[in-house]
């Protein structure tokens, strides 16, 4: 897939949900899209929140450049504010799973054998950096397992 030079995005005022990357384009999903083995990155955004739209950026781009590269999936849960103002049940509850209460917020989630083995949690504002160094050192971890 050849770049625009401009990440697709999860264009607002989209309705509440889960949405997955999936071949090239954001797509309703379900919590279920996120339960399976594999490593995800979760965006908590909420479409209130000035400080998503800044970071909206930094994520965009992020996966941009990793979609069809890597084995990472990628998901947006969007509510209104938080829990207290979403229109969408599984975006609430992966907001209450997450005890997500800062935005944005991004979850870094492993899974193996049905159970989680690592879980880390970037609040606020977070670099590319940061997330691109955070996928690298996963891979290399499990590389040398």
């Amino acid at each position: 897939m050849v770049s625009s030079g401009a990440p697709r995005r999860l264009e607002l005022p989209s309705s509440h949900g889960v949405y997955v990357w999936r071949d090239g384009g954001w797509v309703a999903s379900s919590r279920s899209a996120l339960d399976g083995n594999g490593l995800y990155f979760i965006y908590f955004s909420n479409s209130e929140c000035g400080a998503c739209r800044v970071f909206d950026d930094v994520w965009y781009a992020f996966v941009e450049m990793l979609a069809g590269r890597s084995a990472a999936r990628f998901a947006v849960v969007l509510c209104g504010w938080f829990a207290r103002d979403c229109c969408s049940e599984d975006a609430r509850s992966l907001f209450k799973e997450f005890d997500v209460h800062v935005s944005p917020t991004v979850v870094v989630l492993k899974r193996s054998n049905g159970r989680v083995e690592k879980l880390l949690k970037y609040e606020g504002l977070t670099s590319a950096l940061t997330l691109t160094f955070t996928y690298a050192k996963i891979l290399s971890e499990e590389r040398e397992a």
